[in-house]
């Protein structure tokens, strides 16, 4: 009779009975939320549930965005300002994503100066230190592979120099641009990469990460802000114990556990600072969406050399850094520099290994992460200095998809040798400058296809074959463009 198992008691009934007695909610719901947190915890530490909180808009939004965005660079461009322009609330859809990209990098660079500066990557969260590494890592990746999808031609020309950098790695530098682009040159292949590393890959990453994440800090909770932990260590230790010697496992739980004793708990106590710290910072990313919105550049134009490419705030200090490794030396800027920094980030926790946690007690390091704040704003200043502006664009003038196709197509069949176009050109043949006024779509096309159809004495060759009916429709589009 001992072997037989007791029946479970009975549970509570309802919808919260029917879920306790399969889930136990009730000890995950103490686990998450009814947990003390340390004294001294302050709205700095709010800065991660805010990243959290705004990853979360990120995703709605742009989950929005790719119920009308078309991957594809005949149509990329077209979609997106059919959103911003035809759709209600897309301007402001798009506008809360844009400045919501920005903002969550600014959260996610303070929460790691924050968590660098309080020492936080110590004994016994090394573990959650490099997980939060890769998430600022995946963050920028983000903005990167988000960058190009607009298809205009600041996304285009940013990204070309951007792919440049990875070419230039020796030994694996052309493999890793033709990986990102998908061949020589920036086209629909690599928009198509792009769109599914920003849409699948990265948001699983980054969950996977946020997961795992939660779950450490959880676990081995939130640290003590460093000038009450330090003076708590060293009234622990005594007198007889020098200060860098190494905490040991009881020492540090003994008062850690003192600090929880004299804490709050994190609902509903402190995760009503989160919220509000949380709203504070999406009410602005909404107003910075309605008052400013998200502007849209020309449709990408490759053959548009003269366009100075000037990416967003967040990857200025790296164009600007290449400046000063030109030609062959341009990969130490790209690869050694911020391999260097990520290898110190991921090193941190066994060079710094000492007890005291406040920045004066670290001065290595301490001015180590100084010196690359220093750097980055230093770099990122001088190129809004020096980088000329894009041009500013009259968006009547821009050109549809079909007609950067019918300008390039033009280019490449030399047309300007026998025609003037834009003022330039040959006088062989009629200017096409103000066709539009001449002749109407119809008769554009069929001239282009069969010149001597219309004119017997024309020495214009036709251009079906090589071309096809749909090229000829492109130039043709293009053509009506010319005032």
């Amino acid at each position: 009779m001992s072997d037989i198992i007791p029946p479970r008691p009975h549970p509570a009934g309802g919808v919260y009975g029917w879920f306790q007695d399969r889930l136990n909610v009730e000890t995950l719901w103490r686990a998450l939320f009814i947990r003390k947190i340390p004294f001294g915890v302050n709205l700095l530490y709010t800065l991660g549930f805010a990243s959290l909180a705004l990853f979360l808009v990120q995703a709605s939004t742009g989950m929005l965005l790719a119920l009308y965005y078309s991957p594809s660079p005949d149509h990329a461009y077209d979609s997106v300002e059919y959103l911003i322009s035809q759709v209600p609330y897309g301007q402001v859809i798009r506008g809360i994503h844009r400045w919501g990209a920005s903002a969550m990098v600014v959260l996610v660079v303070l929460h790691l100066l924050v968590t660098f500066f309080m020492g936080a990557y110590k004994y016994p969260r090394e573990v959650t230190w490099w997980v939060g590494v890769l998430l600022f890592a995946v963050t920028f990746a983000f903005a990167f592979t988000g960058y190009l999808l607009p298809w205009d031609d600041k996304a285009y020309w940013a990204t070309t120099v951007g792919t440049n950098m990875a070419g230039t790695v020796p030994g694996i530098g052309s493999f890793v641009e033709s990986v990102l682009r998908g061949g020589s040159q920036l086209g629909a292949l690599t928009l198509t990469r792009f769109y599914a590393f920003h849409t699948l890959v990265l948001p699983t990453a980054l969950m996977a990460l946020v997961a795992v994440h939660l779950f450490l800090v959880i676990w081995q909770g939130v640290s003590v802000p460093p000038g009450l932990w330090d003076h708590a260590v060293a009234r622990f230790s005594g007198p007889s114990r020098p200060t860098s010697a190494p905490e040991t496992e009881v020492e540090y739980h003994t008062v850690y556990e003192d600090f929880k004793l004299r804490g709050r708990r994190f609902f509903p106590d402190l995760i009503a600072e989160d919220a509000v710290v949380s709203t504070a910072v999406i009410r602005i990313v909404v107003a910075l969406a309605v008052l400013f919105g998200s502007p849209l550049g020309g449709q990408a134009d490759p053959t548009n050399t003269g366009y100075v490419p000037r990416p967003d705030w967040y990857f200025l200090f790296l164009f600007e850094l290449l400046k000063y490794f030109p030609g062959s030396l341009e990969w130490v800027g790209v690869v050694i520099l911020p391999g260097l920094f990520f290898l110190f980030l991921f090193l941190l926790p066994f060079m710094d290994r000492g007890p005291r946690r406040s920045p004066r007690y670290r001065p290595i390091s301490s001015a180590i992460a100084t010196l690359s704040v220093v750097a980055v704003v230093g770099l990122t200043w001088r190129s809004v200095q020096t980088t000329p502006p894009a041009l500013a664009e009259n968006p009547a003038e821009r050109l549809s998809a079909p007609e950067v196709v019918g300008r390039q197509l033009v280019l490449a069949q030399g047309c300007t040798s026998c025609h003037i176009i834009g003022g330039q050109g040959g006088n062989t043949g009629p200017p096409l400058d103000g066709v539009v006024s001449r002749r109407s779509a119809a008769s554009i096309h069929t001239y282009i296809e069969n010149p001597k159809g219309q004119n017997p004495g024309a020495t214009m060759p036709s251009f079906l074959p090589p071309l096809t009916h749909q090229q000829v429709e492109d130039i043709t589009q293009y053509l009506l463009t010319l005032r």
